[in-house]
């Protein structure tokens, strides 16, 4: 759901900021677990902190909300850095699908089963439908600014903007497809198929793509 980053963009995590990551990580497994026996509207978060053994104040500490503990990815993704990383002379809107594809093959290949886990909760409860969709828009303003720049384009020109914007529902359809089949098939492939299906449309008449 996220788009992620290369492994080797950033340095290594302090020891503190680890051991921050393992508790938010043993957090949301406790939550992940009671959200899949209880429900998400029925699980609170003082049973959420109980389960982890940390007290609700340091539940919020981690996570400002509990719909947060859903979306959170220890592993999270810039989509820019694997656009970034595609040919120069390579077509703006191929590089952007390619973009996508390898991107969240990395974030997949982190956990798969937390991931589908995550999916399965986003899509499933109607009280997070709000913040999927969000997601979504977020997903689509963060490809038309890669779009556009990579053709030399306006962010706010119309074609840029709807086949950003078709990109993106794409990509959420292949996820929830995934989902669907409780994780049975590969989520790369979906996607591929999905990202393939969407016509490359016109683009500017006075847009090139840059080259590096």
């Amino acid at each position: 759901m996220e788009t992620s980053r290369p492994p080797n963009d950033e340095p290594p995590a302090s020891p503190r900021d680890r051991r921050k990551d393992r508790t938010r990580r043993m957090i949301q497994g406790e939550a992940l677990r009671l959200f899949v026996d209880k429900g998400f509207a029925a699980t609170t978060i003082e049973e959420i902190a109980a389960a982890a053994d940390v007290a609700p104040r340091t539940f919020f500490r981690y996570f400002p909300a509990k719909e947060e503990v859903v979306f959170w990815a220890d592993y999270q993704p810039t989509l820019a850095s694997f656009v970034a990383t595609r040919p120069g002379d390579e077509p703006a809107i191929q590089a952007l699908r390619h973009g996508i594809v390898d991107g969240l093959a990395a974030f997949y290949d982190q956990d798969r089963e937390r991931l589908l886990e995550r999916i399965k909760l986003a899509f499933r409860t109607p009280a997070l439908h709000p913040r999927l969709r969000q997601q979504q828009a977020d997903s689509a303003a963060a490809m038309t600014a890669l779009l556009a720049a990579r053709l030399g384009a306006r962010p706010d020109d119309l074609e840029v903007r709807a086949i950003a914007a078709a990109i993106a529902a794409a990509l959420f359809v292949a996820i929830e497809e995934w989902q669907a089949r409780d994780g049975q098939g590969d989520l790369r492939t979906l996607i591929h198929r999905a990202l393939g299906s969407v016509p490359a449309g016109p683009v500017p008449a006075t847009a090139t793509p840059k080259r590096r």
